[in-house]
């Protein structure tokens, strides 16, 4: 890449299906190691999310995420396409993450984008749970009477905090979490495949207590310290300044289409993401075509006090 003073501009990005025993796993943008989305339109097509964050830095994200997060892109947003059911995990937070594994935690949020008939959410317990009685109930195979069941309906979201005991059955969602896949199988159900647990290592991650109302507003806002999530329900055209809030935009299409507008059109159709670098000032975003409404979801990062978690630790 030999435009480094060349203005950065929205970035699309192919998709990575990876099929799991339950169903798929489609990565629309990810910076992992063993997931590096690919850009695929413009100057810096061909060029992963990686490579681009490496040479352009603070322009692509925001000096925001570059202080707390390094040249690692600070989030990450897949689709599940679950048919059967998934295992039980549970996900650390960023400073058990950052103390054992040298690597973040993860806090993920869930848009219910379509749900089956027999669709479930499994999230925390009913009521609180005994450390010992879940040990012995991940045992002997009783471990779905503990847990909070809830039927989702499209168009719902969840956030799924560390600490949280979580699976899902035959479901879509879309995920958006900390850049982190580092998370804990507690459990194999009755008739699933017999993967590796997890279970003593991650025992002192679990919260035992009964699940907690702790979801979004109606429409899926969420501002927490790994990031801020809105939804846009766009009728007419809406002006952005993403100059002015240090941080990447992604928009994720939920339902219709778009168009952003810079310096050119950029289409956004259903299903699709395009991140606009922190760079870039002052866009427009308007339905695809006048009369129609469409649907999308916004990432960036909130502001967050000085502190820079990829700096090396002091010497004793």
């Amino acid at each position: 890449m030999d435009n480094d003073n060349k203005k950065l501009t929205p970035l699309k990005f192919l998709p990575d299906r990876q099929e799991m025993p339950w169903g798929s796993v489609e990565y629309l943008l990810a910076d992992l190691g063993f997931v590096d989305s690919m850009a695929c339109e413009g100057w810096l097509g061909g060029n992963t999310l990686s490579d681009i964050l490496q040479t352009y830095l603070e322009r692509l994200v925001g000096e925001t995420s570059f202080e707390w997060y390094g040249t690692q892109f600070p989030v990450l947003v897949k689709k599940l396409d679950v048919k059967g059911r998934t295992s039980l995990h549970v996900n650390p937070d960023d400073e058990t993450a950052g103390q054992r594994y040298d690597a973040f935690g993860k806090t993920a949020l869930w848009y219910v984008e379509a749900a089956g008939p027999d669709a479930r959410l499994y999230l925390g317990f009913k009521q609180p749970v005994e450390a010992a009685t879940f040990y012995e109930a991940c045992q002997d195979g009783s471990v779905g009477t503990l847990l909070h069941r809830i039927t989702p309906k499209p168009g719902e979201f969840y956030l799924i905090p560390p600490g949280l005991v979580h699976a899902a059955k035959d479901v879509q969602l879309l995920e958006v979490a900390e850049c982190s896949e580092l998370w804990f199988r507690l459990h194999n159900w009755k008739g699933t495949p017999e993967r590796e647990l997890h279970l003593e290592e991650a025992f002192d991650l679990i919260d035992f207590r009964s699940w907690k109302d702790s979801l979004p507003s109606a429409d899926g806002s969420s501002s927490i310290p790994q990031f801020t999530v809105r939804t846009l329900s766009l009728s007419t055209p809406v002006r952005c300044q993403s100059g002015d809030e240090d941080s990447f935009h992604l928009y994720i299409c939920l339902q219709g289409g778009a168009v952003l507008q810079a310096e050119k059109d950029y289409a956004l159709r259903q299903g699709e993401l395009l991140l606009v670098p922190a760079e870039l000032d002052g866009y427009v975003i308007r339905p695809a075509r006048e009369g129609e409404t469409a649907s999308l979801l916004e990432v960036s990062l909130p502001p967050r006090e000085s502190q820079d978690l990829v700096s090396e630790p002091a010497e004793e």
